[in-house]
This record gives structure tokens, sequence and C-alpha cells, in this order.
């Protein structure tokens, strides 16, 4: 997160509501992805790469999104936030009931785990997801 957007966030306030404020199409599209985690709920994408790389030991779920190049750069710099990050994360898994953890992989695809995944474990997921996209 640049130093304006920064202070922004966490000079006064609640960050959170913040981030919500200046970051609408992320929260909104992180809501989505906390929700349809939760649910089960099936993408191709996240298909194709489950059939690729085999069953897991955790429970993931990764999209793939054609859309702005604006919600991109949010969600990267949200989730590249450490703080952000944290904070979006705890919200969520609050929200949903179970603990949730973000990632952005690929070029403009999103992870949700219900971990914090290892190295070993996400370097196959993104192989298959570059092969994918």
């Amino acid at each position: 997160m640049d130093c304006k957007t920064a202070t922004l966030v966490y000079e006064t306030g609640n960050p959170l509501e913040k981030i919500r404020e200046m970051f609408p199409e992320a929260w909104q599209f992180l809501t989505h992805q906390a929700w349809a985690f939760v649910a089960g709920k099936d993408d191709a994408f996240d298909a194709e790469i489950k059939k690729s790389i085999g069953k897991t030991p955790f429970l993931f779920r990764i999209t793939h999104r054609d859309d702005t190049e604006q919600l991109t750069k949010d969600i990267s710099e949200l989730l590249g936030d450490i703080t952000s990050r944290l904070l979006l994360e705890q919200h969520f898994s609050q929200v949903v009931g179970r603990p949730l953890y973000f990632s952005t992989i690929c070029c403009s695809s999103h992870l949700t785990a219900d971990r914090e995944l290892t190295l070993d474990e996400v370097l196959p997921i993104q192989r298959a997801a570059v092969k994918l996209q």
C-alpha cells in the first residue's frame, strides 16, 4: 500500500471502515469470495486447478478474474500490505464464522484457504494456475 493510502487508512478511525470506503469494489469481491468459499460454491477455474493437482490436506478455492485492472490492483494492494490483509482475514473470518486466509496468486487470481499455506502446498496451485489462465 502506498504511503498516501496507508496514511488515510491507518491514521485515524477504524481502518476496516476506511478500507471499505476507499476500496468498495474490492470489499464486495472479498465478501463474495468469503461466502463462496464457505458455501463450497462451484467455480470452473477452481475445479480445473483441483483436477490438475489432486486432493490436498487443506481446503482452498481459487478464482481467476477477467475484470477490471483496478480491482486486480486494489486486491493486490490490500493483500500485499500485511496489516490490511490481516485485518481483512480477521474480519471476514468473524463474518463467516470460520478461519479464512486470502492471497493473490498468478496474475489475476484470488486464493481463499482455511489456513496459511506453505510454499510446498501453494507452488503446485501456482503452477497449475499459470498453465490454465
